[in-house]
């Protein structure tokens, strides 16, 4: 057997399990400084001589996701660190369908990729929203089936690859005859860095449970690995006065980290001037745009700069999210006080809008699925994160893992 890096990287490091006999993959762990020194860790109970062969979920050596309701459905949150779901089929309003379009090289035995993931597969559905946008899809089809989706990260190497758009340098082809020829395309050979066996001092899977730690694939006496989280960074705002003076004089930057950058530049320069500096950079950004593309915010319900929910007027029935992002465009280049959306997993599209909007010219419009929750557009919806908040643009979010938020300013 073997723990292998499937991403290393300086915050973000992902672990494998794989049978070296046979080529299963039995588990992974995450960790790193992006998840704040937590480790999860998720693998099949047969490495630890379980016959059920169910799929177990660890997050800092407790067992998750492991009392289901009579659908055998479950929910786990860690705030700002986690959001995990185990369900028995495939939900298109939280699954990403990219995942069921993935071509694999060659078809196995165990069937289309898509119904490793459709029609209640073997072992139950995960799903895990992390920090830094990591998204990670599996079943227990096949002891394991998993994809992680997340952004290239600097210096980034181990099997995933190092994402830098050249392929050449990710692997090269078997040994001619060494293999047969219907096997060949998924018999490449890794090539680059963090290919190595990941030594026992590194492994993240000793901090899964005893359980595991002391099973006969990872039995090693050795130091456990703690990535320790990034050293918080002091504030450059000398007291609570200066703070508050900050807070002031930035408060009309719509953008949430670029409204953290101007106080942070006001405490340290003690200059107005750096107010439109960085209202620029907010207009630059929105140009780059083009005004037309909705702006991630972040995970959690839109908020406005006092932290205050806008009002939000729910569809019946538009689920993902680049369909809400779609009508959150349509919707508003024609009427001004539409300024975000937001999206809740299982839930429905929002449209957040601004004070004094009359969204009863939403009634123009007809959501795909069914139109708007309230036919008359009679009052705000989406409680409790619907509400009458006094500002007129989207700042920020609540950080809520289950929730996405994009503005269009």
């Amino acid at each position: 057997e073997m723990v292998m890096w499937m991403v290393k990287s300086e915050k973000i490091l992902i672990q494998g399990l794989s049978k070296t006999n046979t080529g299963n993959f039995m588990g992974f762990a995450v960790g790193g400084p992006f998840m704040l020194n937590h480790t999860l860790v998720v693998y099949n109970s047969s490495l630890t001589g379980d016959t059920t062969g169910k799929l177990k979920v660890m997050l800092d050596g407790r067992e998750i996701l492991n009392h289901w309701d009579e659908k055998g459905n479950a929910e786990f949150e860690a705030p700002f660190l986690l959001w995990a779901a185990r369900r028995t089929e495939w939900d298109v309003s939280m699954h990403d369908h990219d995942v069921l379009s993935i071509k694999p090289s060659i078809n196995w035995a165990v069937g289309p990729w898509p119904k490793r993931f459709q029609q209640e597969p073997k072992g139950g559905l995960y799903y895990f929203k992390l920090p830094n946008e990591v998204e990670i899809t599996l079943s227990g089809v096949d002891y394991m089936s998993a994809v992680f989706k997340m952004a290239p990260q600097q210096g980034q190497s181990g099997y995933c690859g190092n994402f830098n758009g050249v392929a050449e340098d990710e692997f090269e082809p078997p040994v001619p005859g060494s293999v047969p020829k219907e096997l060949v395309p998924a018999w490449n050979k890794a090539v680059g860095e963090g290919l190595e066996q990941v030594r026992d001092a590194d492994n993240l899977f000793k901090l899964a449970s005893p359980e595991l730690a002391a099973s006969v694939l990872l039995v090693q006496q050795a130091s456990v690995l703690r990535v320790g989280p990034e050293d918080p960074m002091a504030s450059p705002c000398k007291d609570a006065h200066a703070l508050d003076e900050a807070e002031q004089a930035c408060v009309s930057i719509p953008d949430a980290d670029l409204r953290a950058a101007c106080m942070a530049d006001f405490c340290l320069t003690e200059k107005a001037s750096v107010v439109d500096d960085a209202a620029m950079s907010g207009v630059m950004e929105e140009r780059l745009s083009d005004g037309r593309v909705p702006l991630f915010v972040g995970h959690g319900p839109c908020r406005d700069i006092g932290g205050q929910a806008l009002r939000a007027v729910r569809t019946k029935g538009v689920r993902i999210a680049m369909e809400c992002q779609e009508l959150l465009r349509e919707v508003g280049a024609a009427i001004a006080g539409v300024v975000g959306a937001q999206l809740k997993t299982e839930g429905t599209c929002e449209l957040v809008v601004r004070p004094g909007t009359d969204v009863h010219d939403l009634l123009d419009f007809a959501p795909s699925g069914g139109g708007w929750v309230d036919a008359d557009l009679s009052g705000g919806v989406g409680d409790p994160h619907g509400g009458l908040g006094g500002a007129s643009f989207v700042a920020g979010v609540e950080k809520d893992l289950s929730w996405n938020c994009w503005r269009l300013d």
